[in-house]
């Protein structure tokens, strides 16, 4: 399999910068790791406690067992139609994006200058 595609995929399907360290750019892998992982643990972080909010309302018999009554409750509480989680998310796939994107780039420009030398 070509370089090219070998870490466009990695970057792709396994996570953003994984990659870049095949290409031994740890200091962009790095990036693209962490900056990807603090968003994602936070998004995560923010869904779950949202969720358990309404967990505990069910709990307490406050919402009651009815999927439309459950649904309502996670709107209100922002874990369903939140505009900032879509925008967190949108953030995350454009960075994993990217991250593939420039895998590519640099594996494709490391192969140019080898054949130039």
């Amino acid at each position: 399999m070509k370089k090219t595609i070998k870490v466009t995929l990695l970057s792709l399907l396994i996570f953003p910068g994984v990659g870049h360290l095949l290409l031994k750019k740890y200091a962009i892998a790095l990036g693209f790791i962490a900056s990807f992982a603090y968003l994602l643990l936070g998004f995560v972080n923010d869904l779950l406690t949202k969720s358990q909010q309404v967990i505990d309302s069910i709990m307490r018999g406050d919402v009651s067992l009815d999927v439309a009554a459950i649904r309502q409750a996670l709107i209100e509480q922002g874990v369903l139609e939140n505009p900032q989680l879509t925008t967190v998310g949108y953030v995350m796939l454009a960075i994993w994006g990217l991250s593939a994107f420039d895998a590519y780039r640099i594996a494709k420009k490391s192969k140019a200058d080898n054949i130039s030398e």
